[in-house]
């Protein structure tokens, strides 16, 4: 069964420009004084769907961030860079991110990004269902990962019809690591 939610969906075509904007923007320079550091990564979150996304929890297991993420309003990006810690010698930088979604008044989707740059490893990004920073580094993997919502969102479109979607989320190690979430627009319910 869906989940009803009173925002109204934009129509399909109206999803494929905007997501297609978000998609095409340019990625920023890396800063030259993070490039510098032992262990760094610049993880950009380009949001393709139209809601906005609020700021939860952050963790780190080493390093700290260099620039802080905040939130991002619907069809932008977010771009957020961490590094190993000032004074520390041999670490590396590793942690999580968690992230909320709007979707109306009443209803949220939450969900936490893994990354890591270890002193010994590899790269790894990581995706889950969590309010948590601290789950989406449990989640980081050298593969990275992708999140479905279980649930279907329902609402209604600006005709009046009937849209249903999914959030879909996924996580690219690196770097400059990738997260990209989208709103997949699915069949809406018959009911």
């Amino acid at each position: 069964m869906a989940t009803a939610i009173i925002t109204e969906i934009i129509t399909a075509a109206e999803l494929a420009v905007k997501a297609g904007e978000v998609a095409a923007k340019v990625i920023p320079e890396t800063p030259k004084g993070l490039v510098d550091k032992f262990r760094w990564m610049q993880c950009t979150v380009k949001n393709e769907t139209q809601f906005d996304i609020v700021l939860l929890d952050s963790f780190f297991d080493t390093g700290r961030y260099w620039s802080a993420p905040g939130g991002a309003s619907p069809f932008t990006q977010i771009v957020f860079s961490c590094c190993n810690g000032d004074n520390t010698i041999g670490q590396g930088v590793t942690g999580g991110t968690a992230f909320r979604l709007w979707l109306d008044n009443n209803h949220t989707f939450d969900f936490s990004l893994g990354w890591t740059n270890p002193t010994i490893g590899a790269f790894k990004a990581g995706v889950v269902n969590s309010a948590k920073g601290e789950d989406g580094y449990k989640a980081a993997t050298g593969n990275g990962g992708v999140l479905m919502s279980e649930q279907i969102f329902e609402g209604k479109d600006k005709d009046g019809n009937r849209a249903a979607f999914r959030i879909h989320i996924s996580a690219a190690p690196g770097a400059e690591a990738m997260y990209v979430i989208k709103q997949l627009l699915v069949a809406a319910s018959s009911a």
